[in-house]
């Protein structure tokens, strides 16, 4: 009883572990996805080699991808409408029976976390495996989501901590050192070792306010930019695609005859079957969309929670180490004041990171699914052809 408790609460610890090292693993990944200065995508988000006709050569500019990195805008592949022949049709009736035909898998593996179960189901339906013109968007949205993520640690995790490490230890270096404080005589030196932390504290602030709100904003906000243009343009693509593949399902049989009857039969079903899988493909990018923008949202608060704690440890250690060497209960105070200031300010101000990222996305112009209303197509659709089958029955019947 008393180990299967103490497996209760490592439980949440494990999994956190798990996550920062698959965080890792995509910081590894990504790293071999984009040159971080000079924006330059090298490979794809599979690891694989790159497909360069995916990118567009438009290098990101600006001295800010120094510190985070940008990715290009996608060029867009998905097939415009005028490209969409009755060959074309007769592949996406192969895919919409594949989806259709395709078993969902009921136990998963048990280490999995549940978006890689639900991105492992997803990626079965959109033919990932079959190289289906879906798996280029996988790849890319995958991208864009270790890359996202991929600066969010460095501004959420790493940046907190160091900056506090860099400006408290110079502080604590200058008050031991007897170095006098700006506008403090050196016969005080308590008020000298106060104004060194409340400087500190005020740098680091300012530091940390600098690189959130010009780098690291502007470089996520292009890359989220770009991702939502790309995916309004090929959400757009496939919605003109349903459309013209709905009004041919529609209209197939006027251009045929009694004795075409099995090239009438097939033809109808090809443009059937393409334009369910056109809503389907709608349906399921916006659930790989889901899958990605939850990753983000949760991982950004694991790791603006995890630098708030990186950076009580270095206060901690920053105040063992004065207490050792003999500071005095109103230096530590003083110096505690100055650490929970630049803390609070700090957890305020980067808690905002989702909402800032996220406002630039308008879901809005490419969430389509519920527009195209397949429900309302099907019910036309049959009901048209039910109509012409009464129409000439009863009209042969008079006849």
């Amino acid at each position: 009883m008393m180990g299967r408790f103490i497996n209760m609460l490592i439980m949440p610890f494990r999994a956190a572990g798990r996550l920062f090292k698959r965080s890792f693993k995509d910081a590894r990944s990504a790293g071999r996805t984009a040159a971080n200065a000079g924006g330059a995508v090298v490979a794809s988000a599979a690891g694989s080699d790159l497909l360069e006709e995916e990118y567009r050569e438009e290098p990101p500019s600006g001295i800010e991808s120094a510190l985070f990195t940008q990715l290009p805008r996608p060029r867009l592949t998905e097939r415009a409408a005028s490209e969409l022949s009755l060959e074309q049709a007769a592949d996406y009736a192969k895919n919409a029976k594949s989806f259709y035909s395709y078993g969902f898998p009921i136990f998963a593996r048990g280490d999995f976390f549940y978006e890689e179960v639900e991105q492992d189901y997803l990626n079965a339906a959109l033919g990932f495996d079959r190289d289906s013109i879906d798996r280029r968007f996988l790849e890319v949205t995958t991208l864009f989501r270790k890359t996202l993520n991929d600066n969010t640690r460095r501004m959420l995790l790493y940046w907190p901590a160091l900056l506090f490490a860099l400006f408290f230890g110079a502080a604590f270096l200058l008050a031991r050192a007897g170095v006098p404080a700006p506008a403090v005589s050196m016969a005080k030196p308590l008020h000298g070792a106060a104004m060194w932390f409340s400087i500190a504290a005020a740098s680091a602030i300012m530091t940390v306010f600098l690189i959130y709100s010009w780098p690291y904003k502007v470089v996520q906000q292009r890359n989220l930019l770009n991702l939502d243009n790309y995916i309004t343009s090929k959400f757009a693509r496939i919605n003109n695609n349903f459309q013209v593949a709905k009004r041919r399902a529609l209209n197939v049989e006027r251009d045929k005859r009694m004795g075409q009857r099995e090239e009438l039969k097939d033809e109808a079903g090809s443009w059937t079957l393409a334009y369910h899988w056109f809503a389907m493909r709608l349906f399921l990018c916006e659930l790989v969309l889901r899958n990605k923008f939850y990753q983000m949202r949760r991982n950004t608060t694991l790791y603006w929670v995890g630098g708030l704690a990186l950076t009580l440890v270095g206060f901690a250690a920053l105040a063992l180490m004065m207490a050792m060497e003999g500071a005095s209960l109103t230096l530590l105070g003083v110096m505690g004041a100055a650490a929970f200031s630049y803390l609070a300010v700090m957890a305020v101000l980067l808690r905002g990171a989702t909402g800032m990222m996220f406002r630039v996305v308008e879901s809005n112009e490419w969430s389509r699914f519920h527009t195209v209303d397949i429900a309302a197509t099907i019910r036309d659709h049959v009901g048209e052809d039910k109509l012409q089958i009464v129409t000439f029955r009863d009209r042969n019947r008079f006849e």
